[in-house]
């Protein structure tokens, strides 16, 4: 069989009203889950696996269905996240009316988050399948049924129709507990030079995982907290193929990747012990960090870590479950600045314990204080999966039924709560999110560090981007928040 994997446009993004331009040239990610996908069907059977990803070909619906057209797949799996649900939805309509026995099937973080809502998008009348959990073992079983057109009732972490239209959900969410077990991703997809993210150099850049999930539970986060770990080795055998397929950097989107300092020592030395010579980065929490950690890390590659601070408060801290302090921030920052490595702090604007304007005002002094080379400020969005959520439908700030109609029948124009509303205005969470960019950006440090730090032609473009997006920023909205 033809299988097509994709990532579907977005088109209606579920956002917290940020304008579009905001995001130009701050980053663009491969889409490694379905690449993952490609390479362990293609190991396992011998059916041909193509991706198309909508955002590298800057394709809308009708692009899709062009795609489709000339591929004609019998299977099209579709990447589903919560951001981006109607936007699966339309692509899958899109497809069946190209041909309606191409087989949908959706999988993806959404599915396992809310599967038991999932069930609810087979009513739309364009999705076959849907896979929940960790897909590559689940779906090879689900397309070896296809293929030998035998039942269905012995897969399990699906959702599916049987022959009298019910729908059927076989178990729970299935995970794959030896990461080392699945291959490399496919990293011979269109566009692969064209994918960078956040503060990247510029040069030809892969993404990786190092685990699945993350054991921490901060409030604000729905990331699944099924932690897994691939080993050491089996890491580095992954980068070393980087490596010698060209690619110059490497950033792990690990959710949390120095889960121990043991951890990150361990790699970093393997790294230099086989000699593999890659620049990387990674996702960070600012504690598990320490001086002989970040020197032997620099000296394997790493050239940027971003951490993920949130506010700039220790009640704050308190308040989403993040257990660290501003003390231990601070000296992550600050012991990582000395090590010659790049750091880009993440903070939210709109957080419950912020009621006041002062208390907007401490988390963006805060990171103003910070010796980080980059920030990136956005609004508090709790989905409904999430402690923040549920905490904010108990207090009557969000009305849970708007997002549960949502997600079992997604449709255009439905105002979502997206961010927290019972203090500030999302206009006003909005002001204050311009002038955390302005006051953090708009200083001389900042600016000459930028120029100084450059590294390419390319970098310096996307820092250009950057700069003349926060410009719209404040030409078209206006700048009312100031602090």
């Amino acid at each position: 069989m033809k299988i097509v994997l994709i990532r579907p446009p977005e088109i209606n993004r579920i956002w917290v009203g940020i304008p579009n331009f905001f995001n130009d040239g701050i980053f663009l990610f491969p889409p490694l889950g379905i690449m993952q996908l490609k390479m362990y069907v293609e190991k396992h059977t011998a059916h041909e696996v193509i991706i198309y990803d909508s955002l590298i070909h800057k394709a809308d619906y009708n692009k899709v269905v062009s795609f489709i057209r000339e591929t004609s797949p019998q299977v099209a799996g579709i990447s589903t996240f919560t951001h981006s649900l109607l936007d699966v939805i339309e692509t899958a309509k899109a497809i069946k009316k190209v041909n309606p026995l191409i087989h949908i099937v959706l999988g993806g973080p959404h599915t396992y988050s809310f599967h038991e809502e999932s069930a609810h998008l087979m009513d739309s009348g364009c999705v076959d399948f849907i896979v929940l959990g960790d897909g590559e073992e689940v779906f090879k079983n689900l397309l070896k049924a296809l293929d030998s057109k035998s039942g269905f009732e012995g897969i399990s972490g699906i959702i599916y129709k049987d022959k009298s239209g019910k729908v059927i959900t076989n178990g729970a969410p299935v995970f794959i507990d030896d990461l080392d077990s699945l291959p490399f991703p496919s990293r011979n997809i269109y566009g692969v030079k064209h994918y960078y993210t956040p503060a990247s150099h510029g040069h030809l850049m892969a993404t990786m995982i190092s685990s699945r999930g993350c054991p921490h539970n901060c409030k604000f986060c729905d990331t699944n907290k099924r932690y897994r770990q691939r080993s050491i080795e089996n890491v580095v055998d992954e980068m070393a193929l980087c490596a010698e397929s060209g690619f110059k950097e490497v950033f792990f989107l690990d959710d949390t990747f120095n889960i121990s300092v043991e951890r990150v020592v361990k790699l970093s030395e393997e790294i230099l012990r086989r000699k593999v010579r890659l620049k990387w980065g990674c996702k960070a929490r600012c504690d598990n960090v320490s001086r002989e950690m970040l020197k032997v890390a620099r000296e394997a590659g790493c050239v940027r870590i971003h951490y993920g601070v949130e506010t700039g408060a220790d009640r704050g801290m308190d308040s989403i479950k993040k257990k660290i302090t501003l003390d231990a921030a601070r000296s992550a920052l600050s012991e990582t600045k000395k090590a010659g490595i790049r750091t880009v702090a993440y903070f939210m604007i709109g957080c419950p314990h912020e009621k006041r304007r002062v208390d907007i005002s401490e988390t963006i002094d805060f990171a103003v204080s910070l010796p980080a080379d980059f920030a990136v400020f956005s609004l508090l969005s709790p989905y409904p999966d999430t402690a923040f959520y549920k905490e904010g439908v108990a207090r009557g700030v969000f009305d849970s039924a708007r997002w549960k109609n949502f997600i079992e029948n997604p449709a255009a124009g439905t105002d979502l709560p997206t961010c927290w509303e019972e203090h500030f205005s999302r206009e006003e969470l909005l002001d204050f999110l311009k002038a955390a960019h302005r006051k953090f950006y708009y200083r001389p440090r900042i600016m000459l560090n930028a120029f100084f730090g450059v590294h390419s032609f390319t970098e310096t473009k996307r820092l250009l981007t950057g700069g003349l997006s926060l410009l719209k920023l404040e030409l078209f909205s206006g700048a009312r928040g100031r602090l």
